[in-house]
């Protein structure tokens, strides 16, 4: 029989196998009114012959708090705290030198955290828990948790020599759960909870319907496999009664009291924004699959959407980076039509993730009018934080929003690009209904800038008495909630009423609301931990670096107080048993790699070569067992030898959209098939070139009318809407098109008695706005800016009074 039972991992150099010293993971969470608190139990057992050391890094969400860390071993609860770090790493050290089992936690950026289990003895168990408490943003309506498992691979470009860097290169990987997930939820709302969804999971869910205690009502979801593996995010959506309702919470404790704001605003701003649309795609590796779909499927939409006022573009990027038009062009049917033949060829062939360079391209370009940029991206790069930086210098004339796309998403990239870009960011995963989101963020993009938004918390309290976290509010975007939090001595009396208002300089429009304050007080430190932990933020992001001493400082003194996790602090606890014998063993837990990445295409022959970091590429090596696949006729990611050569400094501005770029000499070996990317090319069509008309029809036909057909219902009424707006021009406008009649079951012979001598534009305009209405009043998120483009269009064309009634009745019947 096996010496060893259960999971197994495979040495490095291939000398031996030994187990996995993981052997469980619970994550319990709370959602609580848009504040979830969770907490993730990890059992490790050291079943080999000598002492070990356990190191597994592990994601979280990217703007939490962690709030508490809980080590216990042999039946025994160790006192845990938060130190400097190098304090903390000084107190491990010394007790795995003396032979004595030490838990240390560390940050290695917002969303990873690095736990070392120090001389766990053989046989012996411990497990550690960690809590986490973090804001629930509202997506179309729901609240939506995300709870991550996994690390993507990242992609770590040549220049990124950072500390952070070498860290993320040591995360190893492989296709196996390091362990067995278990997952429990309970809700609590203070209105009824209408539905509780994942995209990401098989759940069952009880309760929601009825009042349980104080007011709130309640449920309990769990997954309906007993476990599950470690291969992407458990992402909840809770449906509730009205989850646009203004919220305020109270919190005291023995020195202070802290008030949260959460809020939705409602805003009605109509405008013909004269703005610069630019796309910027993920094409690297990392992409392909079913990632490079939902790119696909998400600029389609964003195309067909954008109205007739705005210049736009597109830029793929990778490891280099090309622009269709050699600058924005202004929206019409022709500019529509070649965006469209573009996407139709669009694939993840351009290597590595070299988000920074046309970033930095867009942002520090002088425009005319103001840019907006609209990033879809799986974001798995190791300098993050980087592109955080140079995305916050560029904001003023600049605003940034983000879809992340895929089951592992870099949430600190996507949600770091649009917090200091000034925009909102949303997330997609396959089987997700991707349209109402992606709607919602170009209406966000296309919004007016509110600005001088402030809060009057009353009259008594001022800045002598408190302290606001974050200190400027966030951008105000119609629909989307946000969160402020202030800190007030303890004897300072609360307000009656607080109020927040902000105003359009260019126009006359403002925004205003005042909020009702109960005198409930909650009991707790969770929300004093929350005001820490968004005051660490705003110091981390918005620092000068002549200022960098000090607000390191701060940032400790923050994290001390609240007892809560930073870049500078950890937290540490340590055995104070007797010492052990024996020779310590270092074990790496590997990371699960998310469901859908991919490294190239669907067969790649894994080699530890491609994934050590020699000077550029994605991370540590892999485990051997995941070796033993087939060779493959490609490599779209990046080994060393590609990864040396930085990414080109500027814009490709005449390759064509859809092949593989240019390689430097020392791409040649490994660069990717043209051929099998050229489809574009083939069409006519270059970059900054029209395309000819033949190829433009046949590209329309191919990306609007779809050979596969959904059965689910939901998704089938999705894919027909989808079709039905691809066929309106630029102008807004809609022509006669044989798929209305069969997508729609519509008699072509019964609308022409109908349309009698109304040109045929106008007619189908109608026709199609009015079938919007009609067919889809569920998905009118989907359609709104669709609608405006074509009433705009309609504004003055002479319509018979009777039409509207006559159609309504045939689209009815």
């Amino acid at each position: 029989m096996d010496k060893y039972c259960g999971l197994r991992t495979r040495l490095e150099g291939g000398a031996g196998y030994i187990p996995v010293p993981l052997v469980g993971v619970e994550i319990t969470s709370r959602l609580v009114n848009f504040t979830a608190e969770v907490t993730v139990l990890q059992r490790y057992t050291n079943k080999e012959e000598n002492p070990i050391e356990c190191e597994y890094f592990f994601p979280i969400e990217e703007e939490s708090a962690v709030v508490g860390f809980r080590a216990e071993i042999d039946d025994r609860v160790l006192v845990s705290q938060v130190k400097k770090s190098t304090e903390a790493k000084d107190d491990y050290d010394e007790a795995v030198s003396e032979g004595r089992t030490a838990f240390l936690m560390e940050s290695t950026r917002p969303d990873i955290l690095q736990i070392s289990v120090g001389h766990l003895a053989p046989g012996s168990t411990c497990s550690v828990s960690i809590t986490y408490i973090s804001e629930v943003p509202l997506e179309t309506g729901r609240a939506r948790l995300t709870i991550p498992t996994t690390i993507s691979p990242k992609y770590i470009p040549f220049k990124d020599g950072s500390e952070e860097a070498k860290r993320i290169a040591s995360i190893q990987y492989d296709f196996k759960s390091p362990a067995k997930l278990l997952f429990k939820l309970n809700t609590t709302m203070k209105s009824r909870i209408e539905k509780v969804t994942s995209p990401s999971h098989e759940i069952n869910t009880t309760g929601g319907k009825e009042v349980v205690e104080e007011g709130f009502y309640t449920t309990e979801t769990t997954l309906e496999s007993t476990t599950v593996d470690l291969d992407r995010d458990i992402i909840i959506l809770v449906e509730c009664e009205d989850p646009n309702k203004s919220i305020i919470f109270i919190e005291e404790t023995d020195e202070s009291k802290v008030m949260m704001v959460s809020l939705v605003p409602k805003l009605e701003v109509n405008t013909k924004p004269d703005l610069d649309i630019v796309f910027l795609i993920d094409c690297s590796g990392s992409m392909m699959g079913s990632s490079i779909q939902l790119a696909k499927e998400a600029i389609n939409i964003l195309l067909h959407s954008l109205p007739a006022s705005v210049h736009f573009n597109i830029i793929r990027f990778g490891s280099s980076y090309q622009m269709l038009f050699p600058e924005s062009r202004k929206y019409s049917d022709q500019s529509l039509r070649e965006a469209k033949l573009a996407m139709s060829k669009l694939e993840a062939d351009l290597g590595g993730t070299e988000i920074l360079s046309p970033l930095c391209a867009l942002l520090e370009e002088k425009t005319k009018v103001p840019r907006r940029i609209f990033i879809l991206t799986d974001g798995s790069v190791s300098n993050s934080s980087e592109c955080i930086k140079v995305t916050r210098k560029n904001n003023k004339n600049n605003r940034v929003f983000t879809l992340g796309i895929g089951s592992g998403a870099d949430r600190h990239l996507v949600k770091g690009l649009a917090r200091s870009g000034l925009g909102t960011s949303v997330f997609t995963v396959e089987g997700e209904i991707m349209a109402p989101k992606i709607i919602k963020q170009l209406k966000n993009c296309l919004q007016p800038s509110f600005e001088n938004a402030e809060i009057n918390w009353g009259d008594e309290v001022g800045p002598g008495n408190s302290c606001q976290a974050p200190s400027l509010l966030p951008p105000i975007y119609d629909g989307t909630r946000i969160q402020v939090f202030r800190l007030l001595e303890k004897n300072v009396s609360l307000p009656a009423l607080v109020k927040i208002s902000a105003e359009i300089p260019s126009s006359n429009s403002t925004y205003s609301e005042e909020m009702k304050v109960e005198t409930n007080l909650m009991k707790d430190s969770l929300l004093h931990k929350m005001f820490g932990r968004k005051m660490i933020q705003e110091l981390e992001e918005n620092y000068d670096e002549k200022e960098e001493g000090e607000i390191k400082n701060l940032v400790i003194d923050l994290s001390l107080k609240y007892q809560i996790m930073s870049k500078y602090t950890s937290f540490i606890a340590v055995d104070t048993k007797e010492k052990k014998e024996g020779k310590m063993v270092k074990r790496h837990v590997a990371n699960q790699v998310p469901f859908g990445f991919a490294f190239g295409g669907p067969q790649v022959m894994m080699c530890n070569s491609m994934f050590k970091r020699g000077g550029g590429g994605f991370g540590a090596p892999m485990a051997a067992p995941m070796m033993a696949m087939a060779a493959p006729p490609m490599m779209a990611m990046a080994p060393p030898m590609m990864a040396k050569v930085a990414a080109p400094g500027g814009m490709n501005k005449g390759f064509c959209f859809g092949a593989a770029a240019p390689p430097p000499q020392q791409f040649q070996r490994t660069s990717l098939d043209s051929a099998s990317f050229g489809g574009f090319e083939s069409a006519g069509a270059s970059f900054g070139s029209a395309a000819p008309a033949y190829a433009m029809k046949e590209s329309v036909e191919t990306i609007d009318s779809s050979d596969f057909i959904e059965t689910d219902p939901e998704k089938r009424k999705m894919q027909i809407l989808l079709q039905l707006i691809a066929l309106q021009t630029a102008e807004g406008s809609f022509s006669k098109d044989k798929s209305i009649f069969s997508l729609c079951g519509l008699k072509e012979e019964e609308l022409e008695k109908v349309q009698g001598n109304l040109e045929e534009k106008v007619f189908y305009t109608n026709l199609l706005l009015l079938l919007l209405e009609v067919r889809f009043p569920d998905l009118k998120d989907c359609w709104e800016m669709v609608s405006e483009k074509g009433n705009l269009w309609l504004q003055d064309k002479s319509v018979p009074d009777t039409l509207k009634q006559n159609l309504i009745q045939i689209l009815k019947n």
